[in-house]
């Protein structure tokens, strides 16, 4: 493994308990985060991650690695409020690129840090990008997962990420957390979109498992979609609607009906990025959540202006160019209550 170079960054003091919100209830918060290729230096020769070796076409080394580490920690630590007792990540190569990051020291500084625990397992996806997640052991108890394995309708491609389904417990209530990443809209959003309703049915399948057992139960669905809140895999096949009322609620409709999101395309914003809960969150006893309660992370330290003062995402490789920023991608979070 790469010696890591490390940074040490100033924390704010914060508590170690559940924070206060300014209604006077306790209040944890849920994050996802696309970081946009977080992959060691090595060749893995199961994968097609040549690209990210030090011979590879985008020189990637070391140093590059330790930056886009410290990156990725800076934006987790700017998560409103507290660290977040749970992050759901994606493009995630492999454990220990994890294991070195939540070594990071500003996720480690007294009292900042966050005892996070890693979950990971590689998925069938082709460059060896996989969901995982992060989750802090001191506040979120009993945790389980299972990944899910889907074949996609394309006989020429049939491999994508894995669903990952988290359970576990925070005070008296069981949260149940799925962490997605949809394929991509290569070849066109239409031509593509089979691919993500595939994925979309399979996740309805799995969601409405849990509710078979539990008409209330707490579910947070986060990922990067690949579609948007009003495409027909979200909005249909899914069922995650902008009416609070309905099984699943999507906290990201109003947002991208805005013109905001997580994104930036052709000189638009998007919301790819998504939060969607269940009526069980969205009830008022225990944690709960209500229709204001997401958000994109938007801050300047991770956007890029251009010449024209557009903003957009500060990313880490435009094409083949290194430009050092964050990720592509905005992360979006969600603030639970008790």
């Amino acid at each position: 493994m790469p010696v890591l170079i490390g940074i040490l960054l100033f924390a704010t003091s914060c508590a170690t308990a559940q924070k206060k919100s300014k209604t006077g209830k306790e209040e944890a918060i849920v994050a996802f985060y696309n970081v946009e290729n977080l992959f060691d230096t090595l060749d893995d020769p199961l994968t097609m991650d040549e690209d990210f070796t030090p011979s590879g076409k985008l020189q990637w080394n070391s140093q590059k690695y330790a930056e886009k580490l410290m990156r990725i920690s800076e934006v987790i630590d700017m998560m409103p409020g507290e660290l977040p007792v749970f992050v759901g990540l994606c493009e995630i190569e492999n454990r220990s690129v994890l294991e070195d990051l939540v070594r990071q020291p500003i996720l480690n500084a007294t009292p900042q840090n966050a005892n996070y625990e890693i979950i990971h397992a590689n998925s069938p996806d082709e460059r060896g990008i996989d969901a995982a997640a992060l989750y802090d052991a001191s506040r979120l108890k009993d945790v389980r997962f299972e990944y899910y394995t889907i074949s996609l309708p394309d006989p020429k491609d049939p491999n994508t990420r894995d669903i990952l389904h988290v359970t576990g417990k925070m005070g008296n209530d069981v949260l149940h957390f799925f962490v997605n990443h949809w394929p991509s809209r290569s070849g066109g959003q239409a031509e593509s979109e089979p691919n993500r309703i595939a994925v979309a049915r399979l996740l309805k399948t799995k969601v409405d498992m849990v509710m078979a057992e539990n008409a209330n139960a707490k579910i947070v669905i986060m990922g990067d979609l690949n579609d948007h809140p009003n495409d027909k895999s979200v909005y249909e096949e899914l069922g995650a609607k902008e009416i609070p009322t309905v099984t699943l609620f999507n906290h990201m409709y109003a947002i991208h009906n805005s013109g905001k999101g997580s994104y930036f395309y052709k000189g638009e914003w998007g919301a790819l990025d998504q939060m969607i809960t269940s009526q069980g969150l969205m009830q008022s006893s225990g944690w709960h959540v209500d229709m204001e309660s997401a958000g994109v992370l938007r801050d300047d330290k991770i956007l890029f202006y251009d010449k024209e003062g557009i903003a957009r995402p500060s990313r880490s490789y435009a094409g083949d160019s290194y430009k050092g920023g964050y990720s592509d991608h905005l992360p979006v979070f969600l603030k639970l209550q008790n």
